[in-house]
Parts: structure tokens; sequence; C-alpha cells
């Protein structure tokens, strides 16, 4: 049995606007804070305010976007702390 306290994972949730990304999440968090299991949720309207200001929605932007975001979700996860966004 794997040991989820070692290495985080990532739960990225995509779809179009109003599809229930943002709902599905807390409900997600939800069970990770019911399990005392460490995480970090990003929303992809808090990511583009802070994380990816100035990128457009043009195919390199929305690729340099999702670039960072995993740079940072892979940070996190090598040490343990899991990550789910929405975008």
């Amino acid at each position: 049995m794997s040991n989820f306290n070692s290495l985080g994972f990532t739960c990225w949730l995509t779809g179009l606007s109003g599809a229930g990304k943002s709902t599905l999440a807390v409900e997600i968090a939800r069970a990770l804070d019911k399990l005392s299991i460490p995480y970090e949720r990003f929303d992809g309207d808090i990511i583009r305010t802070n994380l990816s200001k100035g990128l457009g929605f043009s195919r390199e932007d929305r690729d340099t976007n999702i670039a960072r975001v995993g740079f940072v979700c892979s940070l996190l996860n090598k040490h343990g702390v899991n990550t789910m966004v929405t975008s």
C-alpha cells in the first residue's frame, strides 16, 4: 500500500465555466480534511490574478499558465502537499 504522506498528488479539474469544478473541489477538500490529508487548492481565477498575471488566453499563454501551475504543484507534491487545481 502506498504511503500518501511521502509524496503528494495533483488533482487537476478542467471543464467549461459553470460545469461544477469548484463545487467538486470543495467536496474533495472536505474529504481530505476529514482524513487529515494536507492539500492546497488553486482556483483558476486566483491563479490568473496572482501566479499568471498578464497572461491572456492565446494557446501560448495558456501553455505558459499550465506550466507555471504544474511547476508549483510539483514542488508542493515533492514535499508531501497534495494539490487541487480548477481551471
